[in-house]
């Protein structure tokens, strides 16, 4: 099974993705951070809307396809601001992937570790960015569990694999 993390950024996939990975012994992929140079100047550019992502994503796909090929269950995490890219990855790997909507209530706080990431990492995401792309953000309308990063993260990440039948011995 794949589980697939995506949300807006500083949402907290990463975070659900590596712990996940720490508690369970599943593989984690980071998409985001296979951004190339023309998705980052068609950012920092406002232009985000001259950009077809369709090369990016069939990228994704492969990598997932590669992960596939080394192990059964691992988590994705990748924001996907649009539903036509939701899609197309569900399509390609439905029936064994599992989509989850990571939230974050405090905006505030979302920027202000969007903010520490670029300066202390050089990460290229900001919180003016996070304004910017919030125009872009579409709900979703595939199939998809919602999970709030909040104190009882722990406990719904676990209780939905569980569900899954996944890591059933994850201790919270």
């Amino acid at each position: 099974m794949i589980i697939f993390l995506f949300g807006t950024w500083g949402a907290g996939k990463s975070y659900v993705g590596d712990l996940i990975q720490r508690e369970c012994g599943l593989l984690h992929m980071e998409a985001d951070i296979q951004f190339d140079k023309k998705m980052l100047n068609a950012l920092h550019a406002r232009k985000y809307h001259q950009l077809d992502l369709t090369y990016y994503y069939d990228r994704v796909v492969r990598d997932i396809f590669n992960f596939q090929r080394r192990t059964n269950h691992f988590v994705v995490s990748q924001g996907i601001y649009q539903e036509v890219y939701r899609k197309m990855i569900y399509n390609v790997f439905d029936p064994d992937i599992r989509f989850i909507w990571v939230k974050y209530q405090n905006t505030k706080l979302q920027k202000e570790r969007l903010n520490q990431r670029a300066a202390t990492y050089g990460n290229p995401i900001s919180a003016e960015l996070y304004d910017y792309m919030l125009e872009y953000w579409e709900d979703p309308s595939i199939p998809h569990y919602s999970l709030m990063n909040d104190p009882n993260l722990k406990h719904s990440i676990k209780a939905l694999l569980n569900r899954w039948g996944i890591c059933v011995s994850w201790d919270v």
